[in-house]
């Protein structure tokens, strides 16, 4: 009786979980990309006078505020970046699967 590594097409498995791990790893430099551009953001923020108001339900985050929580969101992606890559040879040597 064949094994069922002999009767599946590796070359198939291997190449859809190539190409999900370069989808990851798109996923990822897109979100880079997005701190950037919020951290820019933050950078040209201004205090714009006090917070909040009598009229305001709701109030704005500070320039620090957007700072420090761009600063907060690129390290995270940084360690999640790097974990990826240590792992990556893992992820695109096995199977994908939906769970």
């Amino acid at each position: 009786m064949a094994s069922l590594a002999n009767r599946v097409n590796v070359k198939p498995v291997n190449r859809r979980a190539l190409r999900r791990y370069g989808e990851f790893w798109r996923a990822l430099q897109l979100v880079g990309a997005a701190i950037a551009e919020a951290e820019k953001l933050a950078a040209k923020a201004d205090t714009g006078g006090k917070r909040g108001g009598a009229r305001a339900h709701w109030a704005t985050p500070t320039p620090e505020e957007m700072k420090a929580a761009a600063k907060k969101s690129g390290r995270a992606l940084e360690v999640m970046s790097k974990a990826a890559k240590r792992w990556e040879a893992e992820l695109v040597s096995r199977e994908w699967r939906k769970h």
